[in-house]
């Protein structure tokens, strides 16, 4: 079973996108905040990180979960408000994979995660 960890400090986006991926076949891991969801991904080998970035100004590096040396590396979508080339440049640069931004259409998203899921080892 693949395991997908959703971070964001808004919960009502973190059910939303929760919601939006319910039947793929996925364990989706929602922690209550973003030290919970840090200290989770520490623990645990996900294979998708989704991180919303609801505040339009959030900082995005500190949002991201470390990864491990050694250990396989997950794939990690971002979703935010931030627009412009230095947000996107600057979380790309930081291995992300997959950048979207709000409004996001949940059809979509559940698309491209499904597809990157298609695309994973089981």
């Amino acid at each position: 079973m693949y395991r997908i960890l959703i971070v964001s400090d808004d919960p009502f986006l973190r059910d939303m996108v929760r919601f939006a991926l319910d039947g793929l076949g996925a364990e989706v891991r929602t922690p209550g905040d973003r030290s919970e969801a840090l200290r989770l991904a520490r623990r645990v080998l996900f294979d998708l990180v989704l991180v919303l970035a609801a505040c339009p100004y959030a900082d995005c590096e500190a949002m991201l979960p470390r990864r491990q040396r050694g250990m396989r590396r997950p794939r990690i979508f971002f979703v935010a408000w931030q627009h412009s080339e230095h947000a996107v440049l600057s979380v790309l640069d930081g291995g992300v994979d997959q950048y979207m931004t709000f409004p996001v259409n949940l059809q979509r998203l559940r698309l491209k995660v499904a597809e990157c899921l298609n695309t994973l080892n089981p």
